[in-house]
């Protein structure tokens, strides 16, 4: 208990999902079928984390357990979500607070580090300060369909619950052919596909020879449809799944959302380490040229603070005696993942 009479703990009390949920709804505009949808599928007591005053929810935030390739490795990572705060107690540190004991809830849990989507531009500074930096990008750009050449002897038709086996098995093994990719779980990609139809969108498969050669995930965002998640084996059948969208959407230009391509691609996610030793461990795994001494001082997290020096594929920590060049969290995950181009989608922000 807080001298403002404020508790901060991760609920346990049924009574608050409903709180949490009215929360959600004076902070957000999503409409109600997206916010019951949510809730049913991400909210758990486990990992909602609240600030209460009065025993009301007036901060909350959903911490949802993801996996990332890291070269030959997968790590655990945490994805915070449906952060807010009641818009007459912000201002007051409160989200500071509660990120502070999230982090430090899934350092001792073991989790490499935390990763979120800034809702609006401007976040990107706020996140920043809590030692977030941005490593996340993503390309956009417009296609008109009227100029592909679609001639292909593939079978497209659309996604089915009889089909969810099989789609996943070949989405996953694409997901996992890029490295630093945030990957989706059986039950979180039932999750997307629920929800991409939930919002009248639209998933198609393209069969070859009696197997699965392409998949590709579309939504309607404002009046416009994109492309959130495409794979195909060849061209002919990229060519063949986007003129069907195109066919079936009724619209011509398709917005194809893709890898980064240069450090000028759309932000659009941001992480945070939390666990330092744990990731330089595995980085000096994966980087076996390595050879650098780094200082890092942890603004929360005081076991993150040391020496790490990184030589022969071994990481060993010392005390950390003079913090005055040592880097931050945000500079250290800059490094970490400096020259990679880590990549994330079918997230449910839009």
């Amino acid at each position: 208990m807080n001298d403002d009479n404020t508790n901060i703990y991760s609920t346990k009390q049924q009574t608050l999902k409903e709180m949490s949920i009215s929360l959600y709804k004076l902070c957000f505009d999503d409409n109600d079928k997206f916010v019951n949808f949510y809730f049913n599928k991400r909210y758990t007591e486990k990992n909602h984390f609240t600030i209460l005053k009065n025993h009301n929810p007036v901060a909350a935030l959903q911490v949802i357990p993801y996996t990332m390739t890291f070269f030959d490795a997968k790590i655990d990572l945490a994805y915070l979500s449906a952060i807010c705060t009641h818009p007459d107690f912000r201002r007051q540190g409160l989200m500071v607070k509660l990120l502070e004991k999230t982090y430090r809830q899934l350092f001792n849990d073991g989790i490499y580090a935390t990763f979120l989507i800034p809702a609006e531009l401007h976040l990107f500074d706020v996140y920043r300060k809590n030692d977030y930096e941005t490593i996340f990008y993503r390309t956009k750009r417009r296609i008109n369909t009227c100029n592909i050449n679609s001639e292909s002897d593939c079978k497209i038709y659309e996604y089915s619950e009889a089909d969810k086996h099989d789609a996943f098995k070949y989405f996953d093994s694409k997901m996992y052919e890029r490295n630093c990719c945030i990957q989706h779980s059986f039950n979180d990609f039932e999750t997307v596909c629920e929800d991409i139809y939930n919002s009248n969108g639209i998933i198609l498969i393209a069969e070859y020879k009696d197997k699965i050669a392409g998949i590709s995930f579309a939504s309607q965002i404002n009046a416009d449809i994109a492309v959130n998640e495409h794979f195909a084996e060849t061209r002919e059948i990229s060519a063949s799944l986007l003129k069907t969208i195109s066919k079936k959407t009724a619209a011509d230009d398709l917005i194809f959302i893709d890898l980064p391509q240069t450090k000028h691609d759309e932000p659009f996610g941001m992480m945070r380490i939390t666990c330092v030793e744990k990731m330089l461990r595995l980085y000096a795994k994966t980087h076996r040229n390595c050879k650098k001494t780094i200082f890092v001082k942890d603004s929360v997290i005081t076991e993150n603070d040391g020496c790490y020096v990184i030589s022969n594929a071994e990481c060993i920590k010392s005390p950390l005696e003079n913090s005055h060049n040592a880097w931050n969290i945000a500079q250290l995950t800059q490094f970490v993942f400096d020259k990679q181009k880590p990549y994330m989608s079918l997230m449910l922000n839009e």
